[in-house]
């Protein structure tokens, strides 16, 4: 029978932990830590007043002329001084402009034109109490003059009247106002409100203005920044990004631009796009304290806790020492692991911003993971806190939950956190990854659906709904998800990977390696992950060569990527290029000296094709002093520790220490007592020992903890078909072949080409008297793997139990052709195979053997 003992562990680490997926819980950062205050202080027109045109205001002052029109002494009309006041204003002679306006208005007291020209001047020297009573005085003459109403609202602004300045624009534009000037203030109003509803009806009102009329409308890059302001404050990204994208076009150098542009490339996840955006900024503004703070923001979501401190220490210096800045260097530190920092931080921005919501949530949630402070005083300050930041609070400690592995006791939270404030979206989506977690798919496909049916624009919801439906089987709802995903954000390249990996999942290869090809050859892909998930995907296929030209395509383009640097190293592994690999590894190693994989991939280079177990072994002991992964939760961080312990186990076996080989596996059983792994593989040790008796209470301590972990799983989840596989092979050593047979037999079902199924499966349809099927099953795996010698024993044994004599000479003599003198067909060949090689056979299947050898 094929290899059980010791090997259970997957030695050939060909992804390895480097090729991180995309994992199914929308993973959050600690509530406010990005505490980003909706978008930037408006870049916008520096004083809502427009200036006076003043040929408009000389014709408007002919259009008062009249026949009858009085004259002064001199003879001099009204038309004739509103004439020579318009030149005196255009050449800024102020109070001649205002002496001559007053005289002409003294001859037509009546015409409201002249008083608008007033107001023009009066605006033009500061004076806004003249700027209103002019404009009234124009309105008294024509209540529906658009620009004298214009002229009063914007008076009104300055006067501190908003309400009646922003009803005095609604007039302006309700009476046929449509220049610039008009949308400009209006807007910028507005954007001061935070009206957005109103603003964007406004906005529509420039487009159609402009539209009809684009010369007398024209174009000012801040108008379409407003628009752009209010649709991020609304949670519209997406049309924001539309939005800046005019303005900056119309006005390429305002460093404002740019910062506001990151900002929804951040809210997309285009964080590499969103980091230079605010790089240009500041180029453009370097005082400007505002910008590194954004970047810092940013950096934090990305996990950059040293750039995103940084960043957020040189917003202080240039002078925003506010709570917001406090609060994010609090929560930096935080990640960091400085308890002791994060909390002084956190009290700085509670003496700027005393019992701010925000920072007392990050606090109380530090405080809790921790352990620390007055437990009674936690809770009333908790308590007194509004309803969403106790959402927030307890999604801080479900998020801690999920962290640990506690998704059951993370799920409650979550969704107490959504009863609370069912608008914190980050809150539904963690829920359903934690449901998804636990296994409880249906119940997590329903969280994603009622969510979605509220917000059915939100592209990450989507992607989580498909990972569901993907474990549900129902691939064919998934990929319409991604696709609707990728609709939604078509400049998001993390999203089209995500649809790359579904489809190199369901076996799509073709299509996986089509959007994989676009990914890596994009000039603007800023993110390593396709060229990781590409070479991951080669990788299984078998294309170790081609998956090597993508890893080193990928590290040329990203050269301090840790992981594309270990996937270089496995491919070029896999691929025969051994000293390349190992010298790969090394320099993954360079990158980040603390993180384990590239040590525990670099010894099962040595174990499985260099075949030094000795090396193996000290990368395997290195690894375990080391760090995984910091984005893996604690369940993957085990299971990467358990993977070391049996390779460990493994390669000290292979170097002849079994007593060490032994003690390995304690320790693995000490660290998870739960796993059966390393329960299985001590038996194997037995085994391999001669030592069949010793090794059955170690494959029933196996069973049982392989079988509670199967009966924890609920119903409708589907099987593993790791665990199918490993409960055949331990049912089949305690002896309990037929239901053994069984499992096998649902693996195959699962996974039909799984060649080393086929020969266990054969094997034990042997010992269960069924030569026939047997014999197909091993010659299914001939034709796959024609020089496993396990596979031969089961073909010749089923010859001799067929009476095929001529097929069975034939068999004898491709053997002794194909093995030339390795292996000897005789009584022993079992027993050798199984002291040397660490194959098993049962005691039925030995006896067959001689049985079978003795009558030919």
């Amino acid at each position: 029978m094929s290899r059980t003992s010791g090997k259970i562990a997957l030695l050939a680490g060909a992804v390895a932990w480097a090729s991180v997926g995309t994992p199914v819980q929308a993973q959050a950062q600690e509530a406010a830590s990005v505490a980003i205050e909706a978008p930037l202080e408006a870049v916008a027109v520096d004083e809502p007043v427009p200036t006076v045109d003043m040929k408009t205001a000389a014709a408007a002052a002919r259009d008062a002329r009249d026949r009858d029109a009085a004259a002064d002494a001199d003879g001099a009309s009204s038309e004739d001084l509103a004439q020579l006041a318009s030149m005196a204003y255009e050449v800024e002679d102020w109070a001649g402009a205002r002496r001559l306006i007053d005289q002409a208005i003294a001859l037509a007291p009546g015409q409201g034109s002249l008083y608008r020209l007033k107001a023009y001047i009066a605006a033009a020297t500061g004076d806004n109490d003249g700027v209103l009573a002019a404009a009234a005085q124009a309105l008294q003459a024509d209540p529906h003059d658009a620009e004298s109403l214009q002229l009063q609202a914007t008076g009104r602004a300055k006067a501190g009247d908003v309400a009646g300045a922003l009803d005095g624009y609604a007039a302006a534009l309700a009476a046929g106002g449509h220049g610039a000037n008009l949308f400009r203030n209006y807007l910028y109003l507005l954007d001061q409100q935070h009206d957005d509803a109103r603003l964007l009806a406004v906005h529509a009102a420039y487009e159609a203005a402009y539209r009809d009329d684009p010369g007398g409308t024209g174009t000012h890059a801040d108008i379409p920044f407003h628009a752009a302001q209010a649709h991020y404050r609304l949670g519209q990204p997406r049309q924001a990004l539309a939005r800046i994208e005019q303005a900056i076009a119309l006005s390429p150098q305002v460093a404002g631009y740019y910062s506001s542009r990151a900002m929804a490339l951040h809210a997309l996840g285009q964080s590499s796009q969103s980091l230079a955006d605010d790089g240009r900024a500041m180029q453009l503004a370097p005082k400007e304290p505002q910008y590194p703070y954004n970047r810092g923001v940013t950096r934090l979501a990305l996990n950059d806790l040293d750039g995103a401190l940084a960043d957020f220490r040189a917003s202080l210096a240039l002078g925003k020492d506010d709570a917001d800045t406090w609060l994010n260097i609090g929560a930096t530190e935080d990640r960091r692991g400085r308890t002791r920092e994060a909390l002084a931080a956190y009290d700085r921005a509670l003496a700027l911003a005393p019992g701010d919501p925000k920072v007392t949530t990050n606090r109380l949630s530090l405080l809790r993971r921790q352990g620390k402070g007055d437990t009674a005083k936690a809770a009333a300050q908790a308590a007194a806190l509004p309803a969403v930041n106790q959402a927030q609070l307890l999604f801080n400690q479900g998020l801690a939950q999920s962290q640990a592995g506690q998704w059951q006791a993370a799920a409650e939270l979550y969704a107490q956190a959504v009863r609370l404030d069912p608008g914190l979206d980050i809150a539904w989506l963690n829920l359903g990854a934690a449901q998804a977690r636990m296994g409880q798919q249906q119940r997590a496909l329903d969280t994603f659906n009622d969510y979605i049916a509220r917000v059915p624009h939100e592209p990450m919801a989507l992607l989580n709904r498909a990972t569901v439906l993907h474990a549900l089987g129902d691939d064919a709802a998934a990929e319409q998800d991604l696709l609707r995903a990728v609709q939604l954000e078509p400049g998001n390249l993390d999203t089209q990977q995500r649809l790359a990996n579904h489809y190199g999942q369901t076996g799509q290869v073709d299509k996986a390696r089509r959007y994989y090809e676009q990914l890596v050859a994009l000039p603007g892909n800023r993110a390593p992950d396709a060229f990781i998930n590409y070479t991951a995907l080669l990788l299984q296929e078998g294309a170790n060569r081609q998956a090597a030209v993508v890893a080193a395509a990928g590290v040329e383009r990203f050269p301090q990527d840790y992981g594309l640097r270990v996937n270089l190293a496995n491919a070029l592994g896999d691929s025969g290029q051994h000293a390349r690999a190992e010298a790969a590894y090394r320099a993954a190693m360079r990158l980040q000296p603390k993180r384990l994989d590239a040590h525990y991939n670099l010894g099962n280079l040595y174990l499985q094709s260099l075949k030094q177990p000795a090396k193996a072994v000290q990368e395997y002991r290195t690894a375990l002093q080391l760090q995984s992964d910091p984005d893996l939760d604690a369940a993957a961080r085990a299971e990467q520790r358990m993977s070391v312990h049996l390779n460990l186990a493994s390669a000290l076996a292979d170097t002849g220490d079994i007593r060490a080989a032994r003690a390995a596996l304690q320790v693995a059983m000490d660290e998870a007592p739960q796993d059966y792994r390393p329960w299985f593989n001590r038996a194997g040790l037995a085994l391999s020992a001669g030592e069949a008796e010793a090794a059955v209470p170690d494959f029933q301590a196996a069973w049982t903890r392989l079988d509670a972990r199967q009966q924890a799983q609920p119903p409708s989840a589907q099987a593993d078909p790791d665990l199918l596989e490993h409960a055949g092979y331990l049912l089949f050593h305690l002896g309990r072949t037929g239901e053994a047979a069984i499992r096998m037999q649902q693996l195959l079902q699962a996974q039909p080409d799984n060649v080393e199924a086929q020969r266990n499966y054969g094997f034990m349809l042997l010992d269960l008297g069924r030569p026939q099927d047997a014999r197909q099953l091993f010659e299914q795996a001939f034709t796959r793997e024609p020089d496993e010698v396990d596979g031969w024993l089961g073909l010749l044994a089923c010859a001799m139990l067929g009476n095929d004599t001529a097929h069975l000479a034939r068999l004898k003599q491709q053997f002794a052709q194909r093995f030339d003198g390795r292996y000897r067909l005789d009584d022993e060949l079992p027993t050798h195979l199984m002291q040397r090689e660490g194959y098993w056979y049962s005691d039925r299947f030995l006896a067959l053997w001689r049985q079978l050898l003795a009558a030919g």
